[in-house]
């Protein structure tokens, strides 16, 4: 893999992306903290980074169809730079939770763009039988990069240095990313510019597409209805830190570094296993290994069990992030592919603002303990649908092709 040039530039630009969104999203919580914001000032975090998937993921995923990839992924690295440098100065000035909200509003909007763009361009640069490979590497370096970003993130903020002189380090990680992808050569794109299709129709036919096939409406059913829930996961341990452990926002860090760690290990055996099991599994393991340990953290088992737990839940989360990527990359056609990415992004984060908001109010009202035991139970319940509503991912003559290649 390392030998192919453009994927190399790939896969360290996304690398810089996911290290500055990651500390972005360590030092804006903090901010937040200073604030004094409870569990509803967190939620509104939460619900501000869902709404531009809601609103634009549909329509974006057409846009990029008819645009060339690389300069979807760059065009959005300069505006996420220059929201930065800006926040960086309102800081100076007057800052309020208010605004640090619109700013989530906006970084998050460009990843509405940057996401399909990136997942699109993969099966471009890289051969179809390396796919498992590719994605895994790639989820490893996001998991690399957010496991640093994270406890550098916590480390700057307490060395003292000032919110503004980190957002302007996060900004130059942006450019680095927006020139290594624009070495990515030749660039690509799905559709030609004498495609008869609008944008609205281009929707309403990745849409349609869906629908016909029953498996990917099954699939995304699936996807959402845990994902309604899984999501909130971060804002139950957000929560579990700050009011259980008493420990301050910025020691996030030391709950999602073994979460992370296990999904690490999940994505580097991943393309192993994904060869030789049917990827329902990876589906419906997450939801079943992370309801389990939701529910061991709201029996307040100590920190020691608890981070063992993570491990393995991350494990279980690896497995489902490379099986799913891969089997959309590997089965959906290519004039599709930016579309369907477009509404797995928008399953990805636009359902989960409801979750936010019922979790938010619950950890508000009943308490953090109490909402993970409603957690756990959904989570597993989900498990147990998935197992016998969704259909298998490979049929019989795919396994035993993959198994021995």
């Amino acid at each position: 893999m390392f030998k192919n040039h453009n994927f190399v530039l790939l896969f360290f630009s996304r690398f810089f992306s996911v290290f500055a969104d990651a500390m972005l999203f360590i030092i804006l919580l903090s901010m937040l903290g200073n604030f004094g914001v409870g569990s509803m000032g967190l939620s509104f975090f939460f619900v501000f980074s869902t709404i531009p998937a809601i609103i634009f993921s549909l329509p974006a995923g057409a846009i990029v169809e008819r645009k060339y990839l690389q300069k979807v992924m760059s065009v959005t690295d300069i505006i996420r730079f220059v929201l930065i440098v800006c926040l960086a100065l309102i800081n100076t000035i007057h800052l309020t939770p208010t605004i640090i909200y619109i700013f989530i509003f906006a970084i998050i909007l460009c990843n509405v763009f940057y996401v399909p763009a990136n997942s699109s361009l993969l099966p471009k640069i890289v051969e179809k039988e390396y796919l498992a490979n590719a994605n895994s590497y790639i989820q490893i370096t996001m998991l690399f990069a957010k496991i640093g970003s994270y406890s550098a993130g916590a480390w700057l903020i307490k060395s003292g240095l000032s919110y503004s002189s980190l957002l302007l380090i996060i900004g130059s990680f942006y450019i680095i990313s927006m020139i290594m992808i624009l070495a990515v050569k030749p660039y690509h794109k799905n559709l030609s510019n004498n495609e008869p299709e609008t944008i609205i129709q281009e929707v309403k036919a990745g849409l349609a597409y869906i629908k016909l096939n029953k498996l990917y409406s099954k699939l995304f059913l699936i996807f959402g209805a845990a994902w309604l829930v899984g999501s909130s996961v971060d804002l139950y341990l957000i929560s579990y830190l700050v009011e259980i452990l008493e420990r301050p926002h910025e020691d996030l860090y030391i709950i999602t570094t073994y979460s992370l760690i296990g999904i690490g290990l999940g994505s580097l055996i991943s393309p192993y296993l994904y060869k030789r099991i049917n990827p329902k599994i990876g589906l419906y393991a997450s939801s079943l290994f992370f309801g389990i340990i939701i529910a061991l953290f709201s029996l307040k088992l100590p920190l020691a069990v608890l981070l063992i737990g993570l491990v393995i839940g991350g494990f279980a989360q690896g497995l489902f992030l490379i099986f799913i990527n891969t089997y959309l990359q590997s089965n959906v056609e290519e004039k599709y592919l930016s579309r369907i990415y477009s509404l797995y992004h928008f399953v990805y984060t636009g359902v989960s603002l409801p979750g936010y908001l019922l979790f938010g109010y619950f950890i508000d009202r009943i308490g953090v303990i109490n909402t993970g035991y409603i957690i756990a139970a959904y989570l597993i319940l989900i498990a147990v649908v998935t197992m016998f509503y969704l259909p298998s991912l490979r049929d019989e003559k795919e396994s035993v092709e993959e198994r021995y290649s």
